[in-house]
């Protein structure tokens, strides 16, 4: 969503509680984390947080089938909820 070039402005703690959920997925579908979602797609999601569906959508990587999959998922990290209830935030 920017130029490899320019500065980034995304959330640390936001992204680290994505990879952590990441890594769950994963550990629990039994393939690698690369194919949840790129280290790329979620730095995307941590820059820009967004707050819905839609928005998600316009990330680069998250297609339809992702954002049917982890998207109510994702949405919930990036509003500081994590899907078990857990409203730990930055």
């Amino acid at each position: 969503m920017r130029c490899d070039d320019c500065p980034s402005d995304m959330n640390e703690g936001l992204y680290e509680r994505l990879r952590e959920w990441r890594a769950d997925q994963a550990r629990s579908s039994g393939q690698p984390a690369f194919c949840v979602f790129t280290d790329r797609t979620l730095m995307a999601i941590a820059e820009t947080a967004p707050d819905d569906e839609h928005e998600l959508a316009r990330i680069p990587g998250v297609g339809m089938r992702k954002l049917t999959r982890y998207g109510a998922d994702v949405l919930a990290i990036c509003a500081g909820q994590y899907a078990g209830g857990d409203t730990d935030q930055d």
